[in-house]
């Protein structure tokens, strides 16, 4: 057991620094001796799950989780933005404001796209699940402004951004997972409440589509389009906790970090999770 966990440590730290082409392999890899940690670990009675309903049935270990991650990608692409486009609009026109982004709707905490799995209790102190989700959104920022050459000045921003993910985690309960019972109020739910140390590897087909429109009326419109799409894989790691709410349904939330080998410039960043899971 003990070779097992110094693997999954050596893991982490080294595709921090690996070619990005040994991630993958390395990374179910990593999985693979969480589980054989957690088989190890398994005791000879079913972890503790308390018996509910009118047949004194356990819930089973098997549980469905829906969750919402708070991201904050860099997008570091999006400056050039601000640093060419806007200040060449506000020379022809002073009015002019800048561009809405994708980064304005993260720096408001407005980023919060869905995950939806299906996970496992391997042992009292393991357990892993496979989740996935969609999400996409476009901003637009549209403007006629009175120019120094007179003429009105056109300018109609569009950007959009979507993202397809699917991946596997595994989750160790250093104190072992929430006991699935009853009880009364919040101060015994919050009481029971146990922490966690968790790894993600995703993978994350995003795409990327703008078009920008710029012209004095009333002569004709310049426009340009771009588009771009990456398959990337990522690693988040992360710290959190698993809140009790009855026998079969808990909260869970943890704060990380997304670690992308390819297009880190623009995806790598902090997350925040919040979610729910129902055990069958």
């Amino acid at each position: 057991m003990g070779l097992a966990k110094v693997y999954v440590m050596t893991v982490i730290l080294c595709t921090m620094r690996i070619d990005k082409r040994y991630v993958a392999v390395l990374a179910l890899g990593a999985v693979a001796a969480c589980c054989l940690c957690a088989a190890e670990e398994l005791p000879t009675e079913v972890a503790p799950i308390a018996e509910t309903g009118e047949t004194g049935a356990a819930p089973s270990r098997w549980f469905l989780l829906l969750a919402w991650v708070n991201v904050h990608p860099k997008l570091e692409s999006e400056k050039l933005i601000d640093k060419y486009f806007d200040p060449t609009m506000r020379f022809f026109a002073p009015d002019y404001d800048d561009v809405f982004k994708i980064s304005d709707l993260r720096d408001k905490g407005l980023l919060w796209p869905p995950h939806f799995g299906v996970g496992y209790v391997l042992s009292p102190k393991w357990a892993v699940f496979f989740q996935g989700g969609y999400s996409v959104g476009k901003v637009r920022t549209k403007a006629t402004d009175p120019s120094i050459l007179l003429l009105p000045l056109h300018t109609d921003f569009e950007i959009q951004r979507g993202a397809a993910y699917f991946g596997v985690g595994v989750d160790f309960y250093p104190l072992g997972t929430v006991e699935m019972k009853k009880r009364d109020g919040l101060r015994a739910r919050l009481r029971d409440a146990r922490p966690t140390l968790g790894a993600r590897y995703t993978y994350t087909y995003a795409t990327y589509d703008a078009k920008v429109k710029v012209g004095f009326e009333p002569l004709p419109n310049i426009g340009i389009k771009l588009s771009d799409s990456w398959f990337l894989p990522s690693v988040n790691l992360n710290i959190g906790m698993d809140i009790p709410l009855n026998e079969r349904n808990l909260l869970f939330c943890n704060a990380g970090y997304a670690f992308f080998w390819e297009q880190e410039h623009d995806f790598s960043g902090p997350a925040f999770t919040i979610g729910w899971k129902r055990f069958f």
